[in-house]
C-alpha cells in the first residue's frame, strides 16, 4: 500500500517554501517561485479532489448490490 502525504502537509510544505522565498529572494525571482508554489498548491488540490471522487464512486459501486439495510430488513418482517 502506498503511504500518501496528508493534504494539510503538503500544503504546509508550499506555504514554508513561499515564506523562505520571501525572506531570502529579490523581486522577480520571489514572484517565480509564488507562482510555482501556487501552481502546485493548485495542482495538488485538484488531484486530491479527483482522488476523494473516485474513491467515493469505488465505494459507491463496491456496496451497492451487497449493502445490508437494518431498516429495510426490518420492514420486512414487519
Amino acid at each position: 500500500m502506498k503511504k500518501t502525504i496528508p493534504l494539510r502537509t503538503a500544503m504546509l510544505g508550499y506555504a514554508g517554501i513561499a515564506t523562505a522565498a520571501y525572506l531570502t529572494l529579490d523581486h522577480e525571482m520571489l514572484w517565480a517561485v509564488w507562482v510555482l508554489m501556487g501552481g502546485l498548491a493548485l495542482k495538488t488540490l485538484v488531484a486530491a479532489q479527483q482522488l476523494r471522487a473516485k474513491h467515493a464512486t469505488e465505494t459507491a459501486e463496491s456496496s451497492g448490490a451487497n449493502k445490508v439495510d437494518a431498516h429495510e430488513e426490518q420492514n420486512r418482517n414487519s
